[in-house]
């Protein structure tokens, strides 16, 4: 039965052992002795806890317990609640309330950072067969940067390695299996961090990819670290976060910003996405692969809410003279369409009056199409379809703008993921 998601074996709670199953994030726990009386006294209603344990391989295992409700412990029925996160520990661990790393790869990471680059392909002739590879300089294609999470200091990291499982070690043929390549992003953290910190990484590092690659279905793995006597990293636990069905990430992206695109501006973009006061509101980015072509009404809305987000975070000195000034007899008497103007002139370039006027135009087009929506309830597109590129490119240099790049490499950034 055991397998990282279905799994058997026993959890403590109230300081009492429970027999219990895991099939697919939904946790039943039975009473492993006769029915006892529980003391409850210190137990709050809808309490959120880690649950550990130790299942029937003798890994130990934690359970995000959202919740936790007293008056349905029943001596006759197994209590049954769905956990968020699992987390599963290798044998040989005996504490997993804490980490002092935590690492994110494969999947949509490799996307963001694509772990071919660390293999140096050379030919000696015309033959297919006369092709050599090897694995470059881990400095080539690896940075490390000091950063500080909310009065954390940590050090983080990308990297790309190469995977393999010690037992398969070998092909059917006999051949030594090359593994398969990854890249990751590390988070090394100077003290330990408490379990319940798990989710809140896991947020940071989920929006940020959110924000490279267009979209929300992102997907990634999780292992947790535990730093040894010799300063060495370990891998102690594996975790797993319950996604819905139309989360699930199918692995096409066209177009993604490059991590290693970001220079030495990669920890203070990630850094705005750890503070809730900085963090760059992304609901305008469609849900998954299958919208990023269509546009709805909620995304009419979520993109005005972003551009009020984004003018309210900017810190331009005088800015609100600065929009106060700005008379266009197009915008009326729109305040958010003098600032969208305000972050576009930030953002973009405009080279001719015809061009600027064409921009004012769209903008003011754009702000009325958003008041039919919440007025009217009515859309009709006209041409603002085709300034939907336009927002993002607004939006998303504004962003990097905030991690204090430079504007010429923030527009080259932004044009690569968002050029038509």
């Amino acid at each position: 039965m055991n397998d990282k998601h279905n799994f058997a074996g026993y959890l403590e709670y109230l300081n009492s052992q429970y027999f219990c199953t895991v099939n697919d994030y939904v946790i039943k726990m039975f009473y492993k002795d006769n029915p006892i009386k529980y003391d409850f006294n210190d137990v709050k209603d809808n309490e959120e806890k880690y649950l550990f344990g130790i299942d029937e391989r003798d890994c130990p295992f934690a359970v995000l317990a959202l919740k936790i409700n007293k008056n349905l412990f029943s001596s006759h029925t197994p209590y049954s609640f769905s956990t968020p996160i699992l987390v599963k520990g290798k044998r040989e661990v005996s504490d997993l309330t804490y980490f002092n790393g935590i690492e994110f790869y494969g999947e949509t990471v490799n996307k963001i950072f694509n772990p071919r680059q660390a293999v140096e392909h050379s030919k000696l002739s015309s033959d297919v067969e006369s092709i050599s590879l090897k694995f470059k300089p881990h400095s080539d294609y690896s940075k490390e940067f000091d950063i500080n999470i909310n009065g954390q200091k940590a050090k983080i990291e990308y990297l790309i390695y190469r995977y393999v499982n010690l037992a398969e070690q070998r092909n059917e043929d006999g051949s030594i299996s090359l593994g398969a390549l990854n890249s990751a992003v590390r988070i090394k953290f100077e003290n330990q961090q408490s379990l319940d910190m798990l989710r809140h990484y896991y947020l940071f590092f989920n929006n940020f990819l959110i924000f490279l690659t267009g979209r929300q279905n992102v997907d990634f793995r999780i292992k947790l670290l535990h730093k040894n006597e010799s300063d060495s990293f370990l891998h102690i636990a594996d975790c797993l976060f319950r996604k819905r069905n139309c989360d699930i990430y199918d692995g096409i992206i066209l177009k993604t910003i490059q991590i290693n695109s970001l220079g030495d501006k990669f920890p203070e973009l990630f850094m705005l996405f750890t503070d809730k006061k900085t963090a760059p509101y992304l609901h305008f980015l469609p849900e998954n692969n299958k919208m990023v072509n269509y546009i709805s009404a909620a995304d009419v809305l979520n993109i005005c809410t972003a551009f009020e987000i984004a003018y309210g975070l900017d810190e331009t000195e005088d800015k609100e003279k600065i929009v106060r000034d700005i008379q266009v007899p197009e915008f009326k008497k729109s305040v958010l369409s003098r600032r969208i103007l305000f972050l576009f002139q930030k953002a973009i370039n405009v080279t001719s009056e015809n061009d600027m006027q064409k921009i004012i135009k769209s903008i003011a087009n754009f702000v009325i199409l958003r008041d039919n929506i919440t007025h009217n309830g009515t859309i009709s597109w006209g041409d603002c379809g085709q300034f939907y590129i336009t927002c993002m490119k607004i939006l998303y240099v504004n962003i990097l703008l905030r991690a204090e790049m430079d504007k010429e490499t923030a527009v080259r950034i932004t044009d690569g993921k968002w050029g038509m």
